[in-house]
């Protein structure tokens, strides 16, 4: 039972719901204001001064349709951070710091693994060194095979490369990544060593060189790759939202850590764009498989037509290419999964706004081309 007698408010909200079907009691209300993150707001509370004095809270029948929500939704020892996300991605009012709260945590997963694979932080020791000595270690102890959908999108890279009726979506690939030539891919040991630096002490801690050859890793060797590119020729464009240590700081990890870029994002990014980042990453399965499925019925058709060109023209980007393998590895992803991408998604797209704010008309058109979908809803390419 609730520890008092419900308010009108509330007794209000409880006949509105049952009015739609919902069971709905006081006790109810109460566990979904508690605190921390509150899945139900306060009443609003207005103060009508002398002579009645004091507050008198009133009923927000738009809360109405997140009560119905959260009744029927309810279950019994149910990660209320998870019903959080559920009904905010449902377009419901859930308190924004609940919402933050719930954004935040892969990010604080994130961190809580780092540390556990890293060890911790040396007080007075050389913190490059023992980065570098972490990274090492866990490489050593990792799987090094490709995946089934890595291997399925070089699969597809092959085919389209071998086609000589191709060549005009390659010719325009190749003038966006004009030190294809010289590229040098890391192998894949390299790339989990120089990925899980870069994932703990940022990417401060690695030449644009580096960085490019570790973009070049995604891909089958020989394929052009504009994202490499940038990273060698002009890091500072698509690393600057990442070149600042971010504002909010986790526990146990280096300050440039990408767990923190991640963290700040749960905390700092607008609302409307954490549920637009939401949206988009529910879109990404099947938007993978969709990419691939139609790439190969034409490519098995002996029919080379729209998406397959589109492919050979862009698909290589780097954005796309990370978000083809998260879609086919996690074609049916976990809230965490889900909500991990979505911030993903958010710092990624600030990257490349930074970029897209001091590029021409023919770089943005080049976006518009090369971006997936749900990508491009979070840009501005004009």
């Amino acid at each position: 039972m609730a520890r008092t007698s419900p308010s009108p408010a509330d007794r209000r909200l409880i006949d509105l719901a049952a009015q739609q079907g919902a069971e709905v009691s006081a006790r109810h209300l109460e566990r979904w204001r508690s605190h921390p993150n509150p899945l139900l707001p306060a009443h609003h509370r207005a103060y009508p001064g002398r002579p009645s004095g004091g507050s008198v809270s009133t009923a927000d029948e738009q809360l109405v349709t997140l009560v119905v929500w959260l009744a029927q939704n309810r279950r019994q020892g149910a990660d209320r951070s998870h019903l959080a996300l559920r009904a905010f991605g449902a377009g419901l009012p859930v308190p924004e710091e609940t919402v933050r709260h719930a954004f935040a945590r892969p990010a604080e997963d994130l961190a809580k693994q780092l540390r556990r694979g890293f060890g911790p932080m040396p007080v007075d020791g050389d913190l490059q060194e023992w980065v570098f000595d972490g990274a090492a270690d866990l490489v050593g102890t990792q799987e090094r095979r490709l995946t089934a959908a890595q291997r399925r999108l070089r699969a597809i890279d092959r085919q389209v490369l071998a086609r000589p009726d191709l060549a005009q979506g390659w010719q325009f690939a190749t003038e966006l990544d004009p030190g294809l030539a010289e590229a040098d891919a890391l192998d894949r040991t390299d790339f989990q060593f120089h990925s899980a630096i870069t994932v703990m002490a940022g990417p401060g801690e690695m030449t644009p060189d580096t960085l490019a050859r570790a973009a070049r890793g995604f891909v089958t060797d020989g394929t052009p790759q504009w994202a490499a590119h940038l990273l060698k020729t002009d890091p500072r464009e698509p690393l600057a939202a990442l070149s600042a240590t971010p504002r909010h700081q986790l526990p146990g990890v280096p300050a440039d850590s990408i767990a923190n870029h991640l963290y700040t994002v749960a905390q700092e990014a607008p609302v409307e764009r954490l549920l637009a980042a939401w949206a988009a990453a529910e879109e990404i399965p099947a938007w993978a498989e969709a990419t691939c499925a139609a790439v190969e019925a034409e490519l098995s058709a002996d029919q080379p037509a729209e998406v397959t060109q589109q492919w050979a023209m862009g698909m290589f980007l780097g954005a796309s290419r990370t978000f083809l393998l998260t879609g086919l590895s996690e074609p049916d992803p976990t809230l965490t999964e889900r909500t991990m991408t979505a911030v993903q998604l958010i710092l990624m797209a600030d990257a490349f706004n930074i970029t897209l704010a001091i590029t021409d008309d023919d770089g943005r058109s080049a976006m518009r081309q090369l971006a997936p979908p749900f990508l491009l809803g979070l840009l501005t390419v004009g």
